[in-house]
């Protein structure tokens, strides 16, 4: 069996990454990386989960609870996720429904700084009243 270290290092050859590399997607060090990896330290679960996502692994897998790496549910943007509740039933091909992406329960950032759900909210009511206003101009004209 494997040690957490092992793994992160493991995955990371796997993907053909250097320690820089790693890092750099972590926002920390190569210095870390490889204390990590010679199990000197360990990561936080902020960053347990993190890499989880990244190696395309589950975090069980990563602290040796489980030897299955692959995540049992995948969703349709590609993202990994770990106990599926939210309703993708809102694509339909190529084409989304906003608003319900929006109401999706999906996090959703700007500028790299998430979303609140009151500004999700109100976000969402703006779209519907911009849509609905487009279609009034349409009409008249």
């Amino acid at each position: 069996m494997f040690s957490l270290g092992e793994k992160i290092k493991d995955r990371r050859t796997l993907k053909k990454w250097t320690q820089e590399t790693l890092a750099q997607k972590l926002s920390t060090t190569k210095h870390v990386i490889s204390n990590w990896e010679r199990g000197v330290a360990n990561p936080d679960h902020k960053q347990i989960a993190i890499l989880a996502t990244i190696f395309e692994v589950t975090a069980d897998y990563l602290l040796g609870l489980t030897e299955q790496s692959e995540p049992q549910y995948r969703d349709p943007f590609g993202q990994i996720y770990f106990m599926p509740a939210i309703d993708y039933s809102f694509i339909k091909g190529a084409s989304w429904d906003l608003v319900k992406v929006i109401n999706s329960g999906i996090d959703l950032s700007v500028n790299d700084e998430l979303l609140p759900l009151e500004d999700k909210l109100l976000l969402a009511a703006l779209v519907q009243q911009t849509i609905s206003r487009i279609q009034e101009v349409r009409q008249s004209k």
